[in-house]
């Protein structure tokens, strides 16, 4: 059990297209918590490059991934009330209330991706696919991370045949649940990615332009 209770910490993690984005700022909004979601869209404006570049930059140099989880971590270590919305939160992100992985079938995925983005349905599949795959060898080469193990997770949401407010809803009455159980739930791999982070960052070139010190967790910029 907690020594004390205190404002909830919950992970909302999932594959592109199934409704994280919407889900993280609906849970937050009703539960009274803080968003955070740090992208590598949000990186890129930091870096004062264009995403696609940063994104064909992260394929060849992982420091781009290091240099994310570092501060998607950190700002949530911050924030003792917050909900965290990104794919590998509900692994990296240690001492979370409650984990939730949203799912939805490739196709849907897809579907829901064309129409936000007014692209054709097959083009948005095709690279939805190949990104899918992309990101799953990048997180297993660089953190260890299976995106298919969701063993530590609380919470699966099938979001393909749901609403937005439904899957927003299912996530507050299982946040409510998770409160009042009150219990420390610590990640199997959190303190291994920070470790990780931490050595790969350190005397690291961009690193220290950026930040002009080794990583500290206690700092955030």
């Amino acid at each position: 059990m907690r020594s004390s209770e205190k404002a909830m910490r919950i992970t909302i993690s999932g594959l592109s297209g199934c409704g994280n984005t919407t889900a993280t700022r609906n849970v937050a909004k009703a539960l009274g918590l803080k968003v955070i979601n740090y992208t590598f869209r949000d990186l890129a404006k930091d870096l004062g490059l264009p995403f696609e570049t940063l994104q064909k930059m992260s394929k060849k140099d992982p420091v781009y991934d290091y240099i994310l989880e570092y501060r998607q971590i950190s700002f949530a270590e911050q924030e003792p009330g917050c909900v965290i919305g990104t794919r590998l939160a509900g692994w990296v992100i240690d001492n979370a209330d409650l984990r939730v992985w949203l799912h939805a079938a490739p196709e849907a995925r897809a579907r829901r991706i064309a129409l936000r983005e007014d692209k054709p349905f097959r083009e948005v599949l095709g690279y939805t696919t190949r990104r899918d795959h992309e990101n799953a060898v990048r997180y297993k080469k660089h953190y260890g991370i299976d995106l298919n193990d969701r063993d530590g997770f609380d919470l699966i949401v099938n979001t393909e045949y749901l609403t937005a407010a439904q899957v927003s809803a299912l996530i507050v009455a299982a946040a409510k649940l998770a409160k009042e159980n009150n219990l420390l739930k610590p990640s199997r791999i959190a303190k291994h990615v920070k470790a990780l982070i931490t050595k790969k960052l350190k005397n690291n070139k961009l690193w220290r332009e950026l930040h002009g010190s080794n990583p500290s967790w206690s700092q955030v910029r």
